[in-house]
């Protein structure tokens, strides 16, 4: 394989896969099957290897960076050496409603992480293997995705190994573009090697009328469905199941318990055969064992995972599924907080309509509608104000359907009116709900979706009111949970107040949020997109750091801090956000036309032309790139190749007024003083500009145009910043000019 690219390995047999191309390497091994700690079960082993890792002496300077990110997926990470108290209190602030691209900002924040443990690593490069990729929880998928993009082989390689090719995006892509893949057909010892030595002689005296032990394992190896498919495939599973039932009951309950002792992840055959063939009981008892043995870790992360699993295959008890499906919600991981919950209900008698059905079906409910799955959606509602009686299901039923119509359906099918039927119908249901602080809570939330439509049907001035009422409401009624539930209803009123052009008073609400939850990356980002908007640029880069202190990497921060910082002059640290949001987000069409504005004004040419030349390749008629194309002919003295690429970018965006003025100047070069002042003019009707007045009143006195020329100096003194005088000459030459002529 290529040594320069990463690695993906397809093979039926883990044994085979492990052995091929390691030597001179040393290796992180790392078991990515979700069966072992659900989302981020590849992520988290890794983590858990370096930190772990006797030979890092600086365990803290590569953890403190990507603390928060580190915790969210790893939570017994959350020690007092690690983490501060104010730390492990934002842990316990639900994520709840948080968009899901916010899991693409923990993929990048384990791919810094990991990138900084290369340089600190003695041995390069820093190798992992990643088992099972393709048994992977969706979120592991999209980490190692990024991290395949991201991570230079030379330093880090990455091989990822699975039993096929049959892999879900993004991944697949990604292996696609940064591997070299290699398929290995299971060999005879590999084979071999899943089957105990005590029983491959008896084996092979069992496998008359086929052509011996090493046909059936490839059979069984390329078709572990076992399907009858084809003929021959129902008398090779009897064969196997005849194999197995020759053994005695302690071997077969020896084979099932690797199985389960494995959390069922294992690709010995024998074992899942074995397993499959004892008694529902005796499973059961393995998996009480397996149950009780991981409990006693007292990991969380085995609560996302194995636990449950295992509880799962016990079909005693679906409460620890529902405390997974709680955790990944409060997380924002929906997929496995999905799954966990619909695996959780299937659990449940098909008559149990009681608590944890309610809460299982919440979950599925807001999971789907956070997925943006509308149909599915649709579908629970209509089930459930068919079927359900229960107060606090139909409550989240019936807010579901108004949050449906007032939120998530397209615009032509908002409506409006039966959005406040629905938050009416909830508010009933919720009411009907014995008293508590969580129906205290709940109360306040219809309260601001009323407000979400009031706001969105144009009355503000009622949004503003009910937001203010259930702020009230809700610190009155649930104290206690007030810190935690308020700030979705105190950042909601400051965005109505930037609405209500209220921007002082929007920053004052955010402030007032951040005292209560001092690590809440949005409104630190929210609070500097204001502080930026009214010039307060010191203020606005404080604000853009501590979002980004307080939340896995995202390049929205980092843009906007970078402008904040040409704003302050500092274009070598604005720079270096340049380069973090392409690292983040390569094809940024907005960060590469600033950055390659930056490296034009320094004269870095080469650097500002590959730039354009990568934005153009994602946009091709962007005006702004078209016109910056031109700039970089004018730097090498080519106004014809200048004047086309301007030309271009008046064509494919006459509203820009950089490329009506930027043509003048070619025109203006070459001698073509009426067609530049002709562009000129154009220019000035779309944006009032110091230069361009400046520009006309030049081509004026050239053509001895003295008042007109006299009249666009004097416009361009008044807009100009800074140094003036050379305006100010102009000036006085065409005013001695003008008074000369009369």
């Amino acid at each position: 394989m290529d040594d320069t690219r990463h690695q993906w390995v397809v093979a039926p047999f883990r044994s085979d896969r492990h052995a091929f191309g390691r030597s001179g390497d040393q290796w992180h091994d790392v078991n990515a099957h979700r069966n072992l700690r659900g989302c981020y079960t590849g992520a988290i082993a890794i983590v858990r290897q370096l930190v772990a890792d006797p030979g890092t002496s600086i365990l803290s300077d590569l953890i403190a960076p990507q603390l928060l990110t580190l915790l969210f997926i790893c939570p017994e990470l959350a020690k007092p050496e690690f983490a501060s108290a104010e730390v492990r209190k934002w842990l316990t602030f639900s994520a709840e409603g948080n968009a899901p691209s916010r899991t693409l900002r923990i993929a990048h924040g384990l791919a810094d992480f990991l990138s900084a443990y290369t340089a600190y690593a003695s041995r390069s490069p820093v190798c992992i293997s990643f088992e099972n990729a393709d048994f992977a929880d969706s979120l592991d998928q999209e980490f190692l995705a990024v991290l395949l993009r991201r991570a230079d082989p030379a330093r880090l390689k990455i091989r990822l190994c699975t039993s096929s090719d049959q892999l879900a995006e993004p991944l697949h892509s990604a292996l696609k573009t940064f591997a070299s893949v290699k398929y290995l057909e299971p060999s005879m010892p590999a084979a071999m090697a899943a089957i105990p030595e005590a029983w491959r002689i008896w084996l092979r005296s069992c496998a008359s009328g086929w052509a011996g032990e090493w046909d059936i394992l490839l059979d069984l190896s390329k078709y572990r469905d076992l399907s009858a498919s084809r003929p021959a495939f129902a008398n090779l599973q009897e064969f196997l199941n005849d194999v197995i039932g020759k053994l005695s009951a302690a071997t077969r309950c020896t084979l099932a318990s690797e199985y389960v002792q494995s959390d069922c992840t294992s690709d010995n055959l024998l074992s899942q055969y074995a397993y499959s063939g004892i008694s529902e009981e005796e499973r059961w008892v393995l998996h009480r064992a397996r149950t009780l043995e991981l409990e006693a870790l007292n990991q969380q992360s085995l609560s996302l995972g194995a636990i449950p699993l295992h509880y799962e295959r016990q079909r005693s008890d679906a409460t620890p599924l529902l405390a997974a499906s709680k955790r990944c919600m409060h997380a924002a991981f929906y997929n496995a907080a999905l799954d966990w919950a619909v695996r959780g209900q299937r659990m449940l008698p098909a008559t149990d309509r009681g608590q944890t059905y309610c809460e299982l079906t919440r979950n599925i409910l807001f999971a789907q509608l956070l997925l943006n799955r509308l149909d599915e959606v649709e579908a629970i509602c209509a089930e459930n104000l068919t079927r359900s009686k229960d107060p606090a299901l139909l409550a989240h039923t019936t807010y579901a359907k108004a949050i449906l119509t007032a939120r998530f359906y397209e615009p032509p099918r908002r409506d409006y009116a039966a959005a406040r039927g629905w938050i009416e119908k909830s508010l009933a249901f919720t009411e009907a709900v014995p008293p508590s602080e969580t129906r205290a809570v709940n109360i306040a939330f219809l309260r601001n979706t009323m407000a979400l439509v009031e706001m969105r049907t144009g009355d503000l001035a009622t949004a503003y009111q009910l937001l203010c009422e259930a702020l009230q409401y809700m610190a009155g009624e649930a104290p206690c949970k007030y810190e935690a539930e308020s700030a979705i209803l105190i950042h909601n009123r400051a965005r109505l107040r930037v609405k209500r052009m209220q921007v002082p008073e929007a920053i004052a609400d955010l402030t007032t949020l951040l005292q209560h939850q001092p690590g809440n990356g949005d409104a630190y980002f929210d609070r500097g997109i204001l502080h930026q908007g009214l010039g307060q640029h010191q203020e606005a880069l404080r604000d853009f750091d501590s979002a980004i202190k307080w939340s896995p990497p995202y390049p929205e921060a980092h843009f906007n801090r970078a402008k904040t910082l040409v704003a302050l002059g500092r274009i070598n640290e604005s720079l270096v956000d340049y380069e973090r949001v392409v690292i983040l987000v390569p094809d940024h069409i907005e960060a590469l036309i600033d950055r390659a504005r930056l490296f034009l004004v320094g004269k870095n040419l080469d650097a500002a032309r590959k730039d354009v030349n990568a934005a153009l390749l994602l946009s091709p008629t962007d005006a702004r790139l078209l016109c910056l194309y031109g700039l970089l002919d004018l730097e090498d003295g080519s106004f014809d190749r200048a004047y086309e690429s301007f030309t271009k970018a008046i064509e494919a965006d006459a509203s820009l007024p950089d490329a009506w003025a930027n043509r003048a100047t070619v025109l203006f070069q070459q001698g073509d003083l009426h067609r530049a002042c002709l562009d000129l003019t154009q220019a000035l009707a779309l944006r009032a500009d110091s230069a361009a007045f400046y520009n006309r009143g030049r081509c004026f006195e050239q053509l001895r145009r003295w008042m007109e020329a006299t009249e666009d100096y004097s416009h361009a003194l008044k807009l100009a910043n800074g140094d003036a005088q050379h305006i100010q000459r102009h000036l006085e030459v065409c005013q001695r000019a003008g008074r000369h002529r009369s």
